[in-house]
């Protein structure tokens, strides 16, 4: 009669918790060679990227700033997510102060009429900003890539 525990035991699942089989044996997973750095799931991956985009909407350069910053050397698909919404961030913000610049330049020429164009340019980049976080989170937790159009997202950070 063999138990569980027994080394001779040829029988013991690869299925129950804890397991590990020896060295040479079928099932057998190599260290990484990073100490601290286990076998990670596709889906912590995914998560990160995902929230890359979706913290992006409260924090709009910080969060995938902090995100690119501690993920870039584990996982390049989470670096690639992360400066994607980094990068749309800081177009937004460059975007932004044309936008308000624009704005008034042609509000004195027009005698404010540059303020309505103002505010319906604002409109239409949020509006498009919006979609574009949206989208790339969609994305990034399917486990997909998504480039994010150029007028929208200025490649700086890669």
């Amino acid at each position: 009669m063999t138990t569980p525990g027994n080394p001779q035991d040829s029988t013991q699942s690869y299925t129950q918790p804890g397991y590990i089989p020896p060295t040479g044996q079928p099932g057998y997973i190599p260290p990484t060679g990073q100490p601290g750095y286990g076998p990670r799931g596709a889906s912590d991956d995914q998560t990160w990227a995902m929230l890359s985009y979706v913290l992006a909407l409260f924090a709009s350069i910080i969060a995938p700033l902090v995100i690119y910053l501690v993920k870039m050397n584990e996982s390049r698909y989470v670096r690639f997510h992360a400066a994607q919404g980094l990068n749309m961030g800081i177009t937004a913000v460059i975007e932004s102060i044309a936008i308000v610049i624009v704005g008034i330049l042609l509000a004195v020429a027009t005698h404010g009429f540059g303020i309505l164009l103002m505010v319906l340019a604002f409109l239409a980049l949020g509006i498009a900003h919006l979609v574009y976080l949206i989208l790339g989170a969609v994305r990034a937790y399917q486990g997909q890539p998504f480039r994010v159009p150029a007028i929208i997202c200025f490649r700086m950070v890669r």
